[in-house]
């Protein structure tokens, strides 16, 4: 993605704070502006996010957790007998509790400080989407609960890089080894 600032892709500013970002996509390019308050929005959605998945992860491991009586009790929809299964393995228990908990620290600990974020939101959104199907469909709508929103909001922080943005990302990302390395940058930012 490439930026301009002014309106036309010119010099100056943009009425409004704004800036033009050009972004192209396959053979073709998109422009759009973007307002310069969406940065402090994403670092406070970042915070946000993070602490949301710190907080369940300490709440889990100093309160305990027992992913069984989610697994058979409060799983719904066409893969219910698979999740139910799951909750009534020991063995399975065994790897999903601490996966689930110390994955949720380890998340929240990487996007609240916005180290290796954009892999760290991937992860939440593969545990965010296993929530989703575990109890598809939602009670109160159709297709639509707040874990598709939580993955909406993960696939936005990651496509803003914001990670870089007052995040460690920004520092490790001058580091001459993955400076030397741009494939890096995607598991970053």
């Amino acid at each position: 993605m490439s930026r301009q600032n002014g309106s036309n892709g010119g010099g100056g500013e943009a009425g409004g704070g704004e800036s033009l970002f050009r972004l192209t996509v396959g053979d073709g390019e998109v422009a759009f502006l973007f307002h310069r308050i969406v940065v402090p929005f994403t670092v406070l959605l970042r915070l946000l996010m993070g602490w949301i998945f710190l907080w369940a992860g300490f709440d889990k491991a100093i309160n305990g957790f027992s992913a069984e009586g989610f697994l058979t009790h409060a799983t719904s929809g066409p893969l219910h007998d698979w999740f139910t299964d799951l909750g009534a393995n020991a063995t399975a228990l065994s790897v999903i509790e601490p996966l689930v908990t110390y994955g949720q620290i380890l998340m929240g600990f990487a996007i609240f400080f916005g180290a290796a974020t954009r892999s760290a939101l991937f992860f939440a959104g593969i545990m965010m989407f296993l929530f989703y199907l575990s109890q598809f469909p939602p009670e109160y709508d159709l297709f639509v609960d707040y874990y598709l929103v939580y993955i909406v909001v993960y696939l936005v922080l990651g496509a803003l890089g914001a990670g870089r943005i007052l995040g460690l990302d920004a520092f490790v990302e001058r580091i001459g080894w993955v400076r030397d390395r741009p494939w890096m940058r995607y598991l970053l930012g």
